[in-house]
């Protein structure tokens, strides 16, 4: 039995690695429902929601809340101008509204659909590594707000940054399973796979987890008919693996 060398060993280290970074196959609705549950009662407040801001930039929608007016308020798509969420979409900044009723921000129609009009907020984005807004966490009516507002927003903002790890995380996976997954399907052999690894390398990716696994496999099935087929084996057995824990 021939040994592998120590850049193979290396390769596929790198590679469980990539797996194991953008491999998410838990709903991101579920953990978005669940981190919603547990901030609203961090807060002791009458609700929670998650809004994340849609494909084109213009809208965001709330994909899971918590609380007075949960289920009304889930799966609601707003214009980005509009609302306090909105408002900290576009602008990447938090914020702590002690009366709504005097700030010209707040979409009081939109609450009242909810049957429920809160008199405080505090809203934080979630900022992406590279500042980019991808969504925004709310609680309404958060008990004792006003003692202590500058670290209650440094507290939500903290968890923003975490519920966008997820998000990006799971984004990561959706595209791997469009991209990695879609080339998977699309090979008839090991050798038209890795052909299709390669023209996914060249056309680059702005994903660096994504980018990280494309070049990962490509490199290995570029070591030889063995590494072609090592390639194929270890995606298929992902796939299966994944699909067994969604």
């Amino acid at each position: 039995m021939v040994s592998p060398t120590p850049e193979l060993v290396a390769l596929v280290a790198r590679l469980g690695n990539a797996l194991g970074s953008a491999s998410r196959p838990s709903s991101l609705d579920d953990e978005l429902a669940r981190a919603t549950a547990a901030v609203r009662a961090l807060f002791d407040s009458a609700a929670c929601s998650c809004a994340l801001v849609e494909a084109g930039g213009d809208e965001i929608r709330f994909v899971a809340a918590n609380g007075i007016g949960a289920n009304a308020i889930t799966g609601k798509v707003m214009q980005v101008e509009r609302g306090i969420a909105g408002w900290v979409a576009m602008t990447g900044q938090p914020i702590a509204i002690a009366d709504v009723r005097v700030d010209p921000r707040f979409a009081r129609d939109v609450a009242e659909e909810t049957n429920y009009v809160p008199t405080s907020i505090l809203a934080a984005p979630l900022l992406g590594a590279d500042g980019e807004v991808l969504g925004v966490l709310e609680v309404l009516d958060a008990r004792a707000m006003n003692e202590n507002t500058g670290r209650d927003l440094d507290v939500l903002g903290f968890i923003g940054s975490q519920l966008a790890t997820t998000v990006r995380l799971t984004r990561t996976y959706d595209r791997l399973g469009s991209v990695l997954l879609t080339a998977l399907a699309g090979a008839a052999d090991e050798a038209e796979f890795a052909d299709t690894l390669n023209s996914l390398v060249e056309s680059g990716h702005d994903d660096q987890e994504l980018a990280e696994l494309v070049r990962a496999f490509h490199q290995l099935s570029s070591t030889g008919p063995a590494g072609q087929k090592f390639a194929l084996t270890v995606l298929t057995a992902s796939l299966e693996y994944t699909r067994s824990r969604a």
